[in-house]
Order: structure tokens, then C-alpha cells, then sequence
């Protein structure tokens, strides 16, 4: 878990500015909140923070957001939703921060943390995102790194109940370490790495789009980094419900991957294996 190669060129002074992308979907208390507990962190961290509020579901709840929320967040109406990626890029689009957060609505920041993400892209060049381990409302910690999937991996995840692409000793690292992608309820990325890797791809309407993202920013040649020594409560699921199993944007956009990155071949064998899966579970329950 060393990481021997970061690019650690000491304490640089810097402005401490970091842009906020937030998605609301038809919650609109849970966005204030989030909200809310990022402006409170800031404060105490001495980071400036811009914040952006994407809202997917504007016809329903673009008034009351306007009412609950500060004056100075910004607000981007979409009257339909128009999908995880293509609303943080929106987002994304118009930030002024030197770094940016991409920050779920049922995640909350601690000042620390914001800190720590903050000076650990400041002082490491060659990091293009940074990410703290999640943890439940009741600190139970949840899965929020993984190596690139692998064929393998979801041949196993899908038939086998095995998930190889997971590193088994994730909870018991102490140190930053270098993986394959991070989930994206809480990434700071430097604005920098997004103006060489690009957006985030809009053929991924919902999940699989932080993978997608971390393994574009590895093949710009940057780091993504999971840094357990600091925590986000992240209430999972909070603002997406439905089982694993049920969820076909996250099926469909698991296949996506593996031809955009592996080729048609991978794809094939990914519908195969996803379709035989859910077929065996669906049998089983």
C-alpha cells in the first residue's frame, strides 16, 4: 500500500478554493442538509467553498430549493432528469474552485476530511483524485474502493457470489493507497486532471461512471487515491432505492464499460454472464 512514486513537493500556498457539485433528485431536505453540513465544514477547515446545486428534478422541487438553500449556491434547473453524469457535468461546467467536489446528497463532509482532501492534492501533483472511506451513520464501513473490474471479477461477482475485484484488506489499511477506482459519493478531483481527462462520459446515465472515470484519469497517468484515515458519513442508498440485483443501469452500464475499455468481445461475454446471473438469482428467490 506504499506509495513510492507520489510527487510530494511540500506545503504550497495556495487560495483554499474547492467547487461543490451536488445532484438533488426529488429530495429535497436531504440536499439542504447536505448542504448545509458542507458550508459548516468549510467554515471550520478556512476553505473557501463554491457550491452548485444540480437539480434533476426542477418542476417539483426548484421553488422550495430556492427557498431552503443560501442565497449564493448556485442553482442548474433541469426540468427532466438528464442523468447522473451529464447533470455533475453541468455542474462541473460553470465551477471556479482550483479543485472540485463531487459530492452525493446523502454524503457529509467533516471538516477534517475537507481539509485533509484539500492539502493531500495541494502537496501530491501527480494525484488526480482523492477520496476518503465511507462510513454508514452508525460507522460501519462501506465499500467504497475496488481494482478496475476485470471479466473475471464479474464472471465471479455474477455466478459465483464472489467478489475478486474487492481488496479483502481494505478495512484494515491505515495509510493512502493508490487503487483502481473510488465510488463517487465523495471525490475531490483537481480541476486541472478535468480539463486533461475530460468530463464525465454521458453514455453512463447512472452508476458505473466513477469507475469509468477513475480508469480514464489512470490512463492520463494520475493517481486516485482512498484514504482511510479519513471518514464521510455516507448514507447509502439514500437517494436511489431498489436491490443490486434490480438495478439495470447498473447492469447495462457494467456491459458499456467493458466495450468502451475491453472491447466487443469483453462486452459480449459481460451481457452473458450478467443475463445468466440474474436468471439464476431470479430462479433462487
Amino acid at each position: 500500500m506504499d506509495l513510492d512514486n507520489l510527487e510530494h513537493h511540500g506545503t504550497m500556498e495556495s487560495a483554499k478554493t474547492v467547487s461543490a457539485v451536488i445532484l438533488n433528485y426529488k429530495n429535497i431536505d436531504l440536499t439542504a442538509k447536505c448542504v448545509n453540513y458542507l458550508i459548516k465544514s468549510a467554515e471550520k477547515a478556512d476553505i473557501s467553498v463554491e457550491i452548485i446545486v444540480v437539480d434533476n428534478s426542477a418542476s417539483e422541487s426548484s421553488e422550495k430549493l430556492k427557498e431552503i438553500l443560501p442565497a449564493d449556491v448556485k442553482i442548474i434547473e433541469n426540468q427532466v432528469n438528464k442523468g447522473f453524469s451529464r447533470a455533475n457535468n453541468q455542474g462541473i461546467q460553470i465551477c471556479t474552485g482550483e479543485y472540485i467536489l463531487l459530492l452525493n446528497n446523502d454524503a457529509f463532509i467533516n471538516p477534517e476530511c475537507l481539509s485533509a482532501g484539500f492539502t493531500f492534492l495541494n502537496e501530491n501533483r501527480n494525484v488526480g483524485i482523492w477520496a476518503p472511506q465511507l462510513m454508514g451513520e452508525d460507522g460501519s464501513i462501506q465499500i467504497s474502493c475496488a481494482r478496475l473490474p476485470s471479466i473475471k471479477g464479474l464472471i465471479a461477482e455474477y455466478l459465483l457470489y464472489r467478489n475478486l475485484d474487492w481488496y479483502n484488506d481494505v478495512n484494515n489499511w491505515t495509510d493512502p493507497t493508490d487503487v483502481g477506482n473510488v465510488v463517487g459519493a465523495c471525490m475531490l478531483i483537481r480541476k486541472t486532471v478535468i480539463d486533461e481527462v475530460g468530463l464525465l462520459d454521458e453514455d453512463f446515465f447512472f452508476s458505473v461512471e466513477d469507475v469509468d472515470y477513475c480508469s480514464r484519469v489512470h490512463e492520463a497517468g494520475f493517481k486516485v487515491i482512498y484514504d482511510p484515515r479519513y471518514s464521510t458519513i455516507h448514507m447509502q442508498s439514500a437517494s436511489s432505492r431498489g436491490s443490486w440485483a434490480s438495478s439495470n443501469h447498473l447492469h447495462n452500464n457494467r456491459v458499456l464499460y467493458f466495450q468502451k475499455h475491453h472491447g466487443k468481445l469483453s462486452a459480449f461475454i459481460a451481457i452473458v454472464s450478467i443475463n445468466l446471473g440474474l436468471l439464476i438469482r431470479k430462479i433462487r428467490d
